[in-house]
């Protein structure tokens, strides 16, 4: 993925890449920061992905007076502060299982198969 500052009218290009997969996770977060946000050439990279090099990839565009946002959001992304851990978040783990329960149950059926 590139950053960049090409413009095109009222719409500036703030990244490419020649995954428009990455640049669709960028555009829903920039979405999710309410910075409207779309991926050129997307879907023509995906099905002809032999053109994605001779078209430069895919480009993930914004507004112009949303660039300099935009690229923040994005440096945040990129430098990994928006990770999540390993927990599930507003959600307990399930305790372990007794094995207790599971050893009774194998005594229960060597009584019941006449072996104990």
């Amino acid at each position: 993925m590139t950053v960049s500052a090409d413009s095109q009218g009222d719409f500036e290009t703030i990244a490419r890449s020649m995954t428009p997969s990455d640049l669709e996770v960028m555009r829903a977060l920039l979405e999710s920061e309410r910075i409207p946000a779309f991926v050129l050439d997307g879907g023509i990279n995906q099905v002809y992905s032999l053109l994605a090099v001779a078209t430069g990839g895919a480009r993930l565009q914004v507004a112009c007076e949303d660039a300099a946002a935009a690229r923040q959001v994005l440096a945040v992304f990129e430098s990994g502060q928006l990770a999540l851990g390993d927990e599930v978040i507003g959600e307990e783990r399930a305790a372990p299982p007794d094995r207790r329960r599971g050893r009774a149950l194998a005594v229960m059926f060597m009584k019941l198969l006449g072996i104990v």
